[in-house]
């Protein structure tokens, strides 16, 4: 690989960007797509990876249906994860082959990179429940899904996150886990469009890559 494609796609739904991802890693298998880097944030949703419980969604339908949540399967690994305004989420379509840990570690790093350039310094990758962390606090969260050695899904930023949302969840399976903003330990604010540009800009140059911006064609 010696070039990434980028794509910002706004705030979209949860479901038509995987299947964005799954159109983008067929063609990668099949040789006739480049990798591709999506971005996006999603209105107020909540994932179910392939370890996930519907016990772990705390919520009620009503509460949901107030916050305009909705619930939806994915196939990536993990367990309940929020997504929702003010959260940038990363999605490399890339090929990996069995360099599973070293693409978790590539998009850890990446985010603690951009972190730091808003003034967090205090974080670390955790392996054992995949994410960024400050402390005991949860910032992001990773959760991929390898097929035919390319990955699809990725990792999600808390930035600015309206907090009452995370009560809609027991995150990682844990419920003594606080899942924070960025913002709400300190760090710089910064626009959605202006972190995905950043974060892609870093990642391209860790993984020795050129990136390639593309617009997003509906």
């Amino acid at each position: 690989m010696s070039r990434l494609r980028a794509i910002w796609l706004g705030r979209m739904a949860f479901e038509p960007a995987l299947r964005l991802q799954l159109e983008a890693r067929d063609a990668l298998v099949a040789g006739t797509g480049p990798a591709t880097l999506f971005l996006v944030e999603h209105p107020p949703t909540l994932t179910i990876g392939r370890r996930g419980r519907r016990e772990d969604v705390l919520w009620t339908d009503e509460q949901l249906a107030t916050q305009g949540m909705v619930v939806c399967d994915t196939p990536r690994g993990g367990e309940v994860t929020l997504h929702a305004p003010g959260q940038l989420v990363c999605y490399p379509i890339v090929a990996v082959g069995r360099r599973i840990r070293e693409h978790l570690v590539d998009l850890a790093e990446v985010t603690r990179e951009l972190l730091a350039e808003l003034g967090l310094t205090d974080t670390e990758f955790r392996m054992e429940h995949p994410g960024v962390w400050s402390g005991e606090r949860k910032l992001a969260s990773i959760g991929v899904h390898i097929s035919r050695g390319v990955s699809v899904q990725g990792l999600s930023l808390n930035l600015d996150v309206d907090r009452t949302l995370f009560a809609a969840l027991v995150s990682c399976g844990m419920r003594s886990v606080e899942v924070v903003s960025a913002t709400t330990l300190g760090a710089r604010p910064i626009a959605l469009a202006d972190a995905a540009t950043r974060w892609a800009e870093l990642y391209a140059t860790r993984i020795g890559v050129q990136l390639e911006w593309a617009p997003f064609a509906p």
